[in-house]
C-alpha cells in the first residue's frame, strides 16, 4: 500500500454501528484529503529507488547482492551473518559451524524486554510471538551493532506451510523493503536448495549442533535443579561450553568426540543432592521456539529448578527426524526418485549413528540418559487423537506429551505462543487424553506402568499460552497445583521402583 490510506475492520456479533460508522467516516475523509495532497502535489515525495541485498548460489557458490548493486562472496569479512537466539545453546552451536565453515557468523544474545518492544513496534502484535522476536532481534542488531560498511545476511529457515518455517522469512523481506534498510538480506536454509551450495557436509554438522545442544540443555536444567552449588555448577558448565564451541569450530568430529568425552568427566564430578535418577522430572513440549527461547517461556526451568524439578525440553532434533518422517511417508510436497531414496537412506544410518555416538558419550557425565530419539513410537503414541496427515507441530507435542510422561517424566507442561493454533489443537486434545487409560495403551504390557498408574487416575498436564510478557496470576497458580501434582506422582513412581 505505500502512504496510501487503509482501513482495517474487525467484526463480531457485539461490535457496535456506531463505532464502525466512525473509524468508516474518519477513513473516507483522510482519502479525501490524500486525493487532495496528490493532485496539489504537496507533502508527497517520488520514493527514492531502493534496491533490496539477496542471497543467492552463483557457480555452486552462496554469494550477497549489496544495495549498490554489486555482488560478493558471503565468505567476504565485510559479510556478518547473524542468527536469531533460540536459547543460547542451539544459536552458538549452529553459529560455530559456519564459523568453522569459513563465514562470519554470530549468535544474538537472548531476546530481552528491549528486543520485544522493538518487535511489537514494527509488528501488528497479532503476529505469533516468535515473529515479534525475530523481528526485534533484526532491527536492535541494526540500531545498536550492524557498522556502516557492514553487510548483514539474516538467517531465518522457511519451509512449506502457514507459520514460522514458511511466511517468516517472506516477512522479514517485506520489512526491510518496507522500511527501506540498506545492505540488510535473509538467508533461508531448506534441503530443496540444497543449504544455499554449503555442501552436503554442512548437513551433517549441522546435525552435530543439534544434537550437542538438546544434550548440553538438558544437562544444564538437572546441574541447576540438583547441583549443590548450583552457581559452581553453571560456572563449570560455561567453561565446558565454551570449550565445545571451540573444537565445533574445528569441523572435525574426532577433535569435537574428544572435547565431549573430556566434559562429560569433567561433569560427572559435580556434586550432586540426590542421584540423577531419583530427580522428579518435568517433559516440557509445545512450540519449538518458544519451547527454547527464555523470555517466551519466561524462565520456567529456572523456577521448576527452584522448586527441585529438572526441566527436559522436546529436543530441536525431534523436528529435524519428524521432517525426514514426513518425506519417508510421502506426507511432504517433496518427492524423491531412486536415487534420492537410496541417498535419504544413507543419511538416516548416519544421522542414527552421531545421534547414539554422541548421547553415549555424554551420558558419561550421568545426567542424561542416551537412549535415542525415537519418532516412530511419538507419531504412533498420537496417531489414536490426531491423523498423521496433518503434519506439524501438534501431532509432535501430543506423541511427545504421551511418550515421556510416567515413562521419564512426572508430568508435561505444554507451551506456545499466544493464539498459536497447533498449540491449542494439541491442549484441547492433551487436556482430555492425559490420563490412566490412555498411557495405559501406550505401552499395556509395561509392569512399571501398570504399578504406578493403579492409583491414579489423572495425569499432571499444564497448556500455557505465553505473549513474551510476565505469567499472570492464575498461570502461576495453576503452575503450583501442577507442581504438587507432579512430585505425588514422582513419588509413586519412585516407590514402584523401590518394590521393583
Amino acid at each position: 500500500m505505500g502512504r496510501k490510506p487503509s482501513l482495517t475492520l474487525e467484526l463480531d456479533n457485539h461490535t457496535a454501528d456506531a463505532g464502525l460508522e466512525t473509524r468508516i467516516e474518519a477513513f473516507l475523509d483522510i482519502v479525501s484529503a490524500y486525493r487532495r495532497l496528490t493532485k496539489q502535489q504537496k507533502g508527497l515525495q517520488m520514493p527514492k529507488a531502493f534496491t533490496e541485498s539477496r542471497v543467492m548460489i552463483r557457480n555452486g557458490i552462496p554469494m550477497v547482492s549489496t544495495s549498490d548493486g554489486k555482488t560478493i562472496p558471503m565468505t567476504d569479512p565485510r559479510v556478518c551473518m547473524l542468527f536469531p537466539s533460540m536459547g543460547n545453546l542451539a544459536s552458538e552451536s549452529i553459529t560455530a559451524i559456519f564459523r568453522g565453515s569459513g563465514y562470519h557468523a554470530k549468535a544474538h544474545p537472548p531476546s530481552d524486554e528491549a528486543v520485544l518492544k522493538i518487535g511489537r513496534a514494527n509488528t501488528s502484535c497479532k503476529e505469533c510471538l516468535p515473529l515479534i522476536l525475530t523481528t526485534g532481534t533484526l532491527l536492535n542488531y541494526i540500531r545498536n551493532e550492524k557498522k556502516d560498511d557492514e553487510i548483514l545476511v539474516y538467517f531465518m529457515p522457511t519451509g512449506s506451510g502457514p507459520c514460522r518455517f514458511g511466511q517468516y522469512a517472506i516477512f522479514m523481506e517485506d520489512l526491510i523493503r518496507r522500511l527501506k534498510i540498506p545492505n540488510v538480506a535473509v538467508m533461508s536454509l531448506t534441503s530443496d536448495n540444497s543449504y544455499l551450495g554449503l555442501g552436503n557436509g554442512f548437513q551433517k554438522k549441522g546435525w552435530w549442533s543439534v544434537l550437542i545442544s538438546d544434550a548440553m540443555e538438558d544437562i544444564r536444567s538437572v546441574l541447576l535443579a540438583n547441583a549443590i552449588d548450583p552457581d559452581n555448577a553453571m560456572q563449570i558448565f560455561g567453561e565446558e561450553w565454551h570449550h565445545i564451541l571451540t573444537q565445533m569450530e574445528t569441523g572435525e568430529y574426532s577433535l569435537i568426540r574428544d572435547r565431549l568425552k573430556k566434559t562429560a568427566l569433567r561433569l560427572s564430578g559435580i556434586p550432586l543432592k540426590k542421584p540423577v535418577n531419583q530427580i522428579p522430572t518435568i517433559a516440557l513440549v509445545g512450540e519449538i521456539f518458544v519451547r527454547r527461547d527464555h523470555l517466551s517461556r519466561q524462565f520456567i526451568t529456572e523456577t521448576l529448578a527452584e522448586k527441585g524439578f529438572a526441566t527436559i525440553c522436546s529436543p530441536i532434533a525431534e523436528w529435524m527426524r519428524y521432517s525426514d518422517y514426513t518425506v519417508k511417508k510421502g506426507l511432504s510436497n517433496y518427492t524423491l526418485n531412486l536415487k534420492g531414496k537410496i541417498g535419504f537412506l544413507i543419511k538416516e544410518l548416519h544421522m542414527g549413528h552421531y545421534e547414539k555416538d554422541i548421547k553415549s558419550i555424554l551420558s558419561k557425565s550421568g545426567l542424561v540418559h542416551a537412549e535415542p530419539l525415537n519418532i516412530e513410537t511419538v507419531i504412533r503414541n498420537a496417531v489414536p487423537f490426531i491423523s498423521s496427515d496433518l503434519a506439524g507441530e501438534a501431532i509432535l507435542t501430543v506423541g511427545s506429551a504421551l511418550t515421556e510422561v510416567v515413562t521419564h517424566a512426572c508430568g508435561v507442561i505444554s507451551i506456545g505462543p499466544f493464539g498459536c493454533m497447533p498449540n491449542r489443537l494439541s491442549e484441547a486434545i492433551l487436556s482430555r487424553a492425559m490420563n490412566r487409560d490412555v498411557k495405559l495403551a501406550t505401552d499395556p504390557k509395561n509392569p512399571f506402568l501398570k504399578a504406578v498408574l493403579t492409583e491414579v487416575e489423572d495425569l499432571p498436564f499444564l497448556a500455557i499460552e505465553s505473549d513474551g510478557s510476565p505469567f499472570p496470576q492464575l498461570i502461576n497458580a495453576k503452575l503450583e497445583t501442577f507442581c504438587l501434582r507432579a512430585k505425588r506422582l514422582h513419588g509413586r513412581m519412585m516407590d514402584v521402583k523401590k518394590l521393583a
